[in-house]
């Protein structure tokens, strides 16, 4: 599982094309770089915070997406949808990789004091 996530890493190239387009949406590809930091971790450990981080992830995408989708309707503003995606999706990416880099090094540290 470890050798095939982190190459995620480099779908963060296509954040590039922002650069080509201007179209807001590209930026959210960008995250993808944050795959790069779990190539040094063990496939247990990796599952199973994987799995912890995931679940902050899935709140926030309910949460946000109930909020922006409540806020689309009452103000009928549709040009706000590719800021509500590019909210959701690299939002949804940040919220999962940093938990997970916080329990890997927990994880770490607890193996360095035994």
């Amino acid at each position: 599982m470890k050798n095939t996530l982190w190459y995620l890493g480099f779908l963060s190239l296509l954040s590039l094309l922002y650069f080509v387009t201007g179209e807001i949406g590209f930026l959210g590809f960008a995250v993808f770089a944050l795959y790069f930091t779990i190539y040094k971790g063990n496939n247990e450990g990796l599952q199973i915070n994987a799995c912890l981080a995931t679940r902050n992830a899935f709140l926030f995408v309910v949460l946000v997406g109930a909020i922006s989708l409540f806020y689309i309707n009452i103000t009928q503003n549709k040009s706000f949808f590719p800021t509500t995606f590019f909210l959701l999706f690299s939002g949804s990416i940040v919220i999962s990789l940093l938990p997970y880099g916080y329990y890997n090094s927990k994880e770490e540290n607890y193996e360095n004091k035994n």
